[in-house]
């Protein structure tokens, strides 16, 4: 005997999420369109260790079943409910269907009439337990299992909990992360598919109470009468196999369902079918959400009206403290010029040679590396640098990456140290290096780690808070200040800023630069204009090895240190030309300010 559920009528837990984003998106993932989230919050999760958290929070759970949902949501939904026969069981992945509600909650735990529900989340939560508003959907799916659960069994008494890692505990186990061992399940039709098997004692997990429960029963109870209503109009949308009619607004810039399938439209588009597309959209402009009109916010007005291009910003209405970027953005974009302050001398003449720019790469996960560290501490495992001695010397690289599965903030710091001195200038691009080498001179304090003359270095350049000053240079805050160019649109980051700034040099340095980035690779092409293209675009990938983001970063650190070693002189490359790239990149941008002024 088996539950017979309407999958095309069934609202999931998954659906129930995205719609409560938008009706609309519900529809889209019904009718197969394609997302650009398709995969990445899987490999997300994987490289924030969610799915080590799950493995741990079973440990805790010792008599627990698993629901077997390989064969079907309909024969696990009747397996649950013939193991909730019992009086007391613990059930993981516990399958629930009622009313074309349908959920998979991570730990059910059943004594007598009473019933716990107990969701796993890899983000994690201080001694205090507060949880913010970005806690909100989490809250929300809670309920909607606790509405499912209670449909299930009308006459018993359900509790709540979220298990999460407790960032407030530390562990005296070094290199936890290594008795995890992560199988590929991934199968020839590109289903992504990890096991995470552990070889390690699952009491000495326990130990440490790396995970901490929180009771939720206020903000489920608070919850479960909006969360009814939403689910039964989402119901009775799936069931009515209409679209939903939605209004347009600028949160609707950051829909996944913009990718396409063949020649149907993308979901985005089809939203969007009745609305101009103009050459300068304002969904470009830089911090479009605090532009208001009265009290409303501008571009929802401006969207309904149909006038989306930049030249429908009216200019009084750019009041807020973002007002002078904004202006430089539009006027420069509509007269297709590059700008640069008149500022942007002085403020280079202040910085003295050797310049030294830096990029670090750091990873913070839910499940401690390393003796001694909490959940979601930063290590920092690689970072680069390219050294300019004196003005118009070529930048001489130098780098360092951890393979060691020891600790290595430290040493991190150290051969930092070593290599840039106290002479000179550092730059950085955002506040990320100041964060990590803050981070690094408490944890030093906090471990007792004597280095007297990395501490005073350290004191000397971080800026630690907004009484102290510090001596890393931001190259991001001097874009934001001193230059734009309408390639970059509303972005400063350094892959916007790059290719905006090939696209217009005029040093034969940087041609040169990208040429001999390494000896056997250049990283110099152009387009058929001539312009010199996106070198990031160059770097290789014959392996499927993407570390050109944080969380690739992240799994790549991963497997270096614990996976694959016929793999790992891959992912070694891979993470050293990335970061490499980086800093020769801010090397690139400086030199072309250079030209500027």
């Amino acid at each position: 005997m088996t539950t017979n559920i309407n999958h095309a009528h069934t609202l999931s837990k998954s659906n129930f999420k995205i719609a409560q984003s938008c009706p609309r998106k519900l529809y889209y993932k019904k009718q197969g369109y394609p997302s650009a989230d398709d995969g990445n919050e899987y490999m997300e999760y994987l490289a924030e260790g969610g799915y080590v958290v799950g493995v741990m929070a079973k440990m805790y759970f010792p008599d627990g079943v698993e629901i077997d949902t390989s064969r079907g949501m309909d024969i696990a939904a009747q397996q649950t409910a013939d193991l909730l026969l019992l009086d007391n069981v613990v059930l993981f992945e516990a399958v629930l269907y009622s009313n074309n509600k349908l959920v998979a909650i991570d730990i059910l735990e059943k004594v007598g009439n009473h019933f716990n529900i107990i969701e796993v989340k890899s983000k994690g939560v201080d001694e205090t337990l507060k949880l913010d508003k970005a806690w909100q959907e989490h809250l929300e799916d809670i309920t909607y299992q606790k509405l499912t659960l209670q449909e299930c069994y009308p006459n018993s008494t359900i509790n709540s909990y979220l298990f999460v890692p407790n960032k407030s505990a530390t562990t005296d186990i070094d290199n936890l992360y290594s008795q995890f061992k992560m199988v590929d399940k991934s199968n020839e039709h590109g289903f992504q598919s990890f096991e995470i098997q552990f070889d390690g004692e699952p009491a000495a997990i326990v130990e440490y109470n790396l995970l901490i429960k929180v009771n939720v029963n206020p903000q489920v109870e608070a919850l479960e009468e909006v969360v009814k209503k939403s689910a039964n109009n989402y119901i009775t949308q799936l069931i009515s196999g209409e679209k939903p009619i939605v209004q347009i607004t600028k949160d609707c810039f950051s829909c996944e369902y913009t990718t396409q399938k063949g020649n149907s439209p993308s979901g985005f588009d089809e939203c969007w079918s009745h609305i101009d597309k103009p050459e300068h959209h304002i969904r470009d402009l830089y911090y479009l959400g605090k532009v208001k009109r009265g009290q409303d916010i501008l571009a929802n007005s401006l969207i309904e009206e149909n006038r989306v291009s930049l030249s429908d910003i009216p200019l009084e209405c750019l009041t807020m403290s973002y007002k002078t970027r904004q202006k430089i953005q539009i006027a420069n974009t509509l007269a297709d010029t590059e700008w640069y302050s008149e500022y942007l001398g002085a403020n280079m003449e202040l910085a003295p040679y050797p310049h030294h720019f830096i990029d670090f790469e750091t990873i913070t996960t839910a499940l401690p590396f390393h003796k001694g560290l909490r959940p979601y501490e930063v290590v920092a495992f690689q970072w680069s640098c390219h050294t300019v001695k004196s003005k118009g010397a070529d930048p001489v690289h130098s780098e360092w990456l951890n393979t060691d599965p020891t600790y290595p903030s430290f040493r991190f710091a150290e051969s930092l140290y070593k290599q840039l001195g106290s002479e000179g200038t550092i730059f950085m691009w955002a506040t990320h290096e100041n964060t990590v080498l803050r981070d690094i001179y408490f944890k030093m304090i906090e471990q007792g780690y004597d280095n007297p003359e990395l501490s005073a270095w350290l004191k000397d350049i971080v800026k630690f808070d907004k009484n102290t000053l510090g001596k890393l240079v931001d190259m991001n805050k001097m874009t934001l200040e001193f230059y734009f160019h309408p390639k970059m649109k509303g972005k400063t980051s350094i892959k916007s800023v790059l290719p905006a700034v090939l696209s217009a040099t005029k040093s034969p340095n940087i041609e040169k630069w990208l040429r001999e980035f390494t000896p056997d690779l250049s990283l110099l092409s152009r387009d058929e204009d001539g312009t010199i293209e996106n070198p990031y675009k160059n770097l290789p990938n014959d392996n499927g090895i993407n570390v050109s983001e944080g969380t690739g970063a992240m799994r790549g650190y991963t497997e270096l240190l614990y996976g694959d070693s016929s793999k790992k002189a891959d992912y070694e490359t891979a993470l050293l030309l990335y970061c490499k790239l980086d800093t020769l990149a801010m090397g690139i941008i400086w030199e072309h300010w250079e030209t500027l002024v």
